[in-house]
């Protein structure tokens, strides 16, 4: 079930070039149609089988950062800038991703399957 949950954050986070490269295909109906047998919880691979989608695609959401430290990282005493992580706002997926201060909001602050806000917190 966790593959599934990181394909739905690639799903998303690839979403706004796929809907623009299918419509330029006739496609967007397929898509709007994948996009809605995922939110019915068909597996990803499966909703998306028809759409030529590569594997890979799917299979890579991207740098996930913002995890809690491990043993050993410790953190320094000095003063430093944190960053924004940008994450699933209701956990569906494994999206997370880490805006550093001053710089772009990730997938523009959206869940583009959900069409909701990003849950954000200090990364």
């Amino acid at each position: 079930m966790n593959l599934d949950r990181d394909r739905r954050a690639a799903l998303c986070s690839a979403l706004p070039w796929l809907t623009e490269d299918l419509a330029e295909q006739g496609r967007a109906a397929e898509l709007a149609a994948a996009v809605r047998a995922v939110l019915a919880d068909v597996p990803v691979l499966v909703a998306v089988a028809a759409l030529g989608i590569p594997q890979h695609v799917l299979d890579e959401t991207g740098p996930v950062r913002g995890e809690e430290p491990g043993p050993g990282d410790m953190i320094g005493a000095r003063p430093r800038a944190a960053g924004e992580s940008y994450r699933c706002p209701d956990g569906w997926c494994s999206l997370s991703l880490v805006r550093e201060p001053g710089g772009p909001v990730p997938a523009g602050g959206r869940c583009w399957l959900r069409d909701r806000a990003l849950l954000v917190t200090e990364a």
